[in-house]
């Protein structure tokens, strides 16, 4: 059996989330990642609001890692707005040819 390929989580979590609701969703991501057969490294939380120190890390850590995969609840965990979304996304897809997955099919 080969390597399994290296999958990051990425939250964007608001001020008013509940820990029980952060660890929900770090689970879906966990069962995801195996369920899919990946090897789920770690996640990287975004708290701030309109911040994306986190999503500069995460890409920082696919480059370092040679790592190509993404998974997210949601692509609204990227950005409610749509149009920086949609930026970040390119970012991600042409700038480090990453694959995102979500957890919501």
């Amino acid at each position: 059996m080969g390597l399994k390929p290296l999958i990051y989580g990425y939250l964007r979590i608001p001020h008013d989330t509940q820990d029980t609701d952060i660890c929900r969703m770090e689970r879906e991501l966990r069962s995801f990642a195996e369920t899919e057969g990946f090897c789920f490294a770690t996640t990287f939380y975004e708290y701030t609001p309109n911040s994306q120190a986190a999503f500069i890390e995460l890409i920082q850590e696919l480059r370092r890692a040679e790592a190509r995969n993404i998974v997210v609840p949601s692509l609204e965990h990227l950005s409610t707005h749509p149009l920086v979304r949609e930026l970040m996304l390119t970012h991600l897809q042409q700038g480090v040819q990453a694959q995102i997955w979500t957890v919501e099919q």
